[in-house]
């Protein structure tokens, strides 16, 4: 019995490819699945299966079959961000084509909606299927947040000083009325007890929505401290 291994952005898209090329059907091979793929990894499988008498896939063909392959896929993609990156700024295109790469590679399907605000860019996925959406978001928002912050360091290592935010669907509405109800209550408290309050960690977006609602709340200033990711604010009664 022999075995090839076969990556992919997904387990599914891993078996399909290799049965493609060893031209098998799923009843034909044993799976053993290697990797289930992750954020930054694809997944990867081990085909096992019988050699016919007559051989369809040689060793060389299948090399050199998975380098072409690999080749399509590459200029595929290529296009797909030249598409993408059409009648957008270079910050747009560059953001857009990172976030497209990360979905894939999670895969999930979803459009990227951008907003631009004087210096500011708010990129906003949506999709039909909120399961897969919500995969973006994470426990608590930790994988929004953990995208967010490499976009963050995608733009700048290219120069921009461009303040870029990063969001899925509904959850920047629900994420802001929740913060700004934190931020009141929270201001509420400090006045009352007469001492500062440290909240959680949060990211940089998160952060501006408290700033924000509390620039004009009577009685309490804001400030951040600590090393991102894990800077936080302090919201501090004025004496």
């Amino acid at each position: 019995m022999k075995s090839i291994q076969v990556s992919a952005r997904t387990v599914q898209k891993a078996i399909d490819q290799a049965l493609k090329d060893l031209n098998l059907s799923q009843d034909e091979v044993d799976i053993k699945i290697l990797d289930e793929g992750g954020l930054f990894r694809k997944a990867k499988v081990e085909i096992f299966y019988e050699e016919k008498e007559n051989p369809i896939l040689e060793e060389s063909n299948y090399s050199e079959n998975k380098s072409l392959s690999i080749q399509e896929d590459k200029l595929k993609e290529e296009k797909e961000v030249k598409n993408l990156s059409k009648d957008l700024d270079e910050i747009e295109s560059l953001s857009i084509e990172f976030l497209s790469k990360i979905f894939k590679y999670m895969g999930v399907e979803t459009e990227i909606d951008v907003e631009k605000k004087d210096s500011e860019y708010y990129f906003v996925a949506t999709g039909e299927n909120a399961k897969n959406v919500n995969r973006i978001i994470g426990r608590r928002g930790e994988t929004l947040n953990s995208i967010q912050e490499v976009l963050k360091n995608v733009v700048r290592n290219k120069g921009y000083k461009e303040k870029v935010f990063f969001t899925v669907g509904d959850y920047k509405n629900k994420r802001e009325n929740s913060l700004i109800a934190l931020a009141q209550r929270t201001a509420r408290k400090a006045v009352k007890i007469g001492k500062p309050i440290k909240l959680e960690p949060m990211c940089a977006y998160d952060r501006k929505i408290i700033h924000t609602t509390l620039q004009d709340f009577e009685g309490v200033t804001t400030q951040s401290e600590g090393q991102e990711p894990h800077r936080y604010l302090v919201v501090i009664p004025k004496r």
